[in-house]
């Protein structure tokens, strides 16, 4: 489905062709018009590979007991390129559900103490076009909630 007047055929300037199309050709005297509008696209910008976090299903747990932590929030991308930093342990795998559901689990032989999980984006041009492949990786970090190991 075309916009009114942008057209193809042999008469592009022309609504003649779309009549077929809609139902909705309301015609007067002299030129025919339609009741649809066309949308046009108005926002130029990129969307946002930076990860938001807004909620962990448990924010503590005991030390080498299993805790699957289930991640709220938005911006999550599939395919490995969404991980957890865990504080000063390191990098984790996540399990994808969404883009705006995660799951992670705490690692069995973290030590007790506190630490800040932050969601992280690996962002390497892996979305944008395949010409350009000169771009370097970069890492989108979310704000952090900390997470108690007791």
């Amino acid at each position: 489905m075309s916009c009114a007047g942008k057209g193809y055929g042999r008469n592009p300037q022309s609504n003649d062709y779309l009549n077929a199309h809609f139902s909705s050709i309301v015609t007067n005297a002299v030129t025919p018009k339609t009741t649809r509008h066309c949308r046009k696209y108005k926002n130029s910008s990129y969307p946002s590979f930076t990860p938001i976090l807004n909620q962990l299903s448990v924010t503590s747990s005991l030390a080498g007991e299993y805790s699957l932590v289930y991640i709220y929030g938005s911006n999550f991308l599939p395919n490995g390129t969404t991980f957890i930093k865990f504080g000063d342990y390191g990098y984790i795998n996540v399990t994808y559900y969404s883009s705006f559901n995660i799951s992670f689990v705490v690692p069995l032989n973290a030590t007790s103490g506190d630490y800040n999980v932050e969601v992280v984006n690996l962002y390497n041009g892996n979305f944008s076009p395949q010409i350009n492949q000169s771009c370097p990786s970069t890492l989108q970090f979310s704000n952090s909630i900390a997470y108690t190991i007791i």
